[in-house]
């Protein structure tokens, strides 16, 4: 789970997520820079792409792919398909490769219009005063009349990072024993539960009745939370995303979710059983503004402890979900 969490941080797939890149692929101490054409321009899921063509000094020319995040990220950050066009002349700064030698995730981007795009919170204008993008933008909706049911977003991207670096996964020797594959779980998948909810994308609750529907940007997964549980729990098939059953605690929503079939508690193949329990927590906060995140994760054979993790999510009055997918 740090992994994926640290993937997502650094190139923002689904996601919810998406892309796995190593954060040890990169020099992240020094932003390397090149001037080039822009001429390949990538604005999809599951990440944004560019090819800059540059020429050396002795003519010939090189090409270097600049990786950047999913759509979402950068949209809601201010930045736009259109303000990247081939044939652009672009100054360049980026974290390079230790693996690839024209490779680098993009920091910062000046285009011909004088603006500069900021990829990521981190990123710092250095060509420009007309900087665009960064951080994550929103004003918060105070409403505590919605209650739960309304699309939430991540709050701050910032503690979003401060997650991937302080969780902790504690595996029982029995864990550690079983190597895990060495190829990254493909991004343009759904990762079932508890890794799909670990998601810097919008969620949505919808009210259903006797059930809830908790729908996720990332790959449009569906997740149904029972609130007339069945008495047969042992009956019910085994699944990625389990069977989830919640109640209400005050202005919290708990869920426990069991039967769960999908074999991995992160994206770098740590794997878990399928006893595993992960209990989870819907509290608003803030009046009703925001929304506290809480989820355990419990798994005996294979977990010391269990894995603790959350987030905050705040409602920055998003009307509708859109599905984020590869393509």
């Amino acid at each position: 789970m740090k992994a994926f969490l640290s993937t997502l941080l650094t190139l923002l797939l689904i996601t919810p997520t998406l892309a796995h890149h190593s954060v040890a692929a990169y020099d992240r101490t020094t932003l390397h820079e090149i001037e080039g054409t822009l001429v390949d321009v990538r604005w999809r899921n599951p990440h944004v792409t560019f090819i800059v063509r540059v020429s050396n000094a002795s003519g010939s020319v090189q090409d270097w792919e600049l990786q950047a995040g999913a759509v979402y990220p950068h949209q809601r950050a201010g930045l736009s398909g259109d303000m990247f066009s081939a044939g652009d002349n672009v100054r360049v700064a980026g974290w390079r490769s230790t693996q690839q030698p024209r490779l680098m995730i993009v920091s910062n981007m000046l285009v011909p219009s004088g603006q500069e795009a900021l990829f990521y919170d981190v990123s710092r204008p250095r060509w420009s005063n007309n900087a665009v993008g960064g951080s994550w933008k929103g004003e918060l909706v105070e409403n505590s009349s919605q209650g739960l049911f309304r699309i939430w977003s991540v709050a701050d991207f910032g503690a979003y990072q401060d997650v991937a670096r302080n969780l902790v996964i504690r595996q029982t020797a029995a864990a550690q024993a079983i190597t895990p594959d060495t190829s990254p779980l493909d991004p343009c998948i759904a990762q079932g539960m508890p890794g799909t909810m670990m998601t810097p994308l919008p969620i949505e609750f919808i009210d259903r009745g006797d059930h809830i529907e908790l729908q996720l940007a990332t790959f449009g997964v569906r997740r149904t939370i029972h609130l007339k549980p069945t008495e047969n729990l042992a009956e019910i098939p085994l699944s990625d995303l389990g069977y989830s059953v919640g109640r209400w605690v005050g202005d919290t929503l708990e869920v426990r979710t069991t039967r769960v079939s999908w074999p991995y508690i992160d994206d770098e193949g740590k794997p878990q059983t399928e006893n595993v329990e992960i209990l989870e927590q819907f509290t608003l906060i803030d009046n009703g503004s925001r929304l506290d995140y809480r989820q355990t994760v419990n798994d005996p054979e294979y977990l010391t402890e269990p894995m603790v993790t959350g987030l905050i999510y705040a409602d920055i009055g998003e009307t509708a979900i859109e599905p984020v997918n590869c393509g």
